[in-house]
């Protein structure tokens, strides 16, 4: 399903960037979850984890089981919002971001002149999604939180600079800082960014059409993927 800075068009080929430096024994960790499509193209010891708690609850319920529905009206979808107690989390992550205009939690119902039926979409797209994420530790906490693995790569996907961002305050300054803790401590870093300070390293850049966008459907920006950690040797293996 759509999701506010997901990756779903440049997935595979940051994740085969990243692979290629993590070592056999290494836990993926992120701790930017987000709409899981980076994770679920990932192999071997996986954690997840996102403070949002109601996107944790919804993967939690789509690996139990959950079908979420395939048509939510307007007159639910405000329902809903205005009466959120009354719902369960993984209900509320999928009708505030699969079915809300621009994929933004509670912006607006999402409808269009042609008829698209968004709650179809997004259930479609995390059936699909459901067999991948199987085996994921799944959390539901702030990155500074999240108890990581020794020597684990993380891959950090956190609200961009100088962007809208998620709805709540994000203090970029912390979390350079706490990557640059996470490296001394061993862990490879990675980090998706539209600018990063000097000491990341760019390894990877795309230009992509911005798809979710409340401005216009034609908009570009330039991805990009830095490392923090210093580039493993390489190693030639002979069979």
């Amino acid at each position: 399903m759509q999701y506010l800075g997901g990756k779903s068009r440049i997935a595979k080929e940051i994740v085969e960037v990243m692979s290629a430096e993590r070592e056999e024994d290494m836990t993926w960790v992120e701790p930017f979850m987000g709409s899981g499509k980076v994770i679920s193209l990932v192999n071997g010891r996986r954690i997840g984890a996102d403070v949002n708690h109601e996107i944790i609850a919804l993967f939690k319920a789509i690996r139990g089981g959950w079908r979420p529905p395939t048509d939510v009206s307007k007159e639910f979808y405000y329902e809903v919002k205005n009466n959120q107690d009354k719902y369960s989390d993984h209900l509320k992550a999928f009708i505030s971001i699969g079915c809300s205009f621009g994929a933004i939690r509670w912006r607006a119902y999402a409808r269009s002149n042609r008829g698209d039926n968004y709650a179809k979409s997004a259930h479609n797209s995390l059936m699909k999604l459901n067999p991948l994420i199987q085996g994921i530790g799944l959390y539901s906490c702030d990155y500074k939180s999240l108890a990581i693995p020794k020597r684990s790569l993380i891959y950090c996907d956190p609200p961009y600079r100088n962007t809208a961002g998620y709805g709540f305050e994000f203090n970029h300054d912390e979390f350079d800082d706490w990557c640059r803790d996470r490296v001394k401590e061993g862990h490879y870093v990675f980090v998706s960014e539209y600018n990063m300070p000097e000491d990341f390293e760019l390894v990877w850049s795309k230009e992509v059409k911005v798809t979710v966008s409340t401005k216009s459907n034609n908009m570009t920006k330039t991805e990009k993927l830095f490392r923090l950690h210093k580039k493993p040797p390489f190693k030639l293996s002979l069979y």
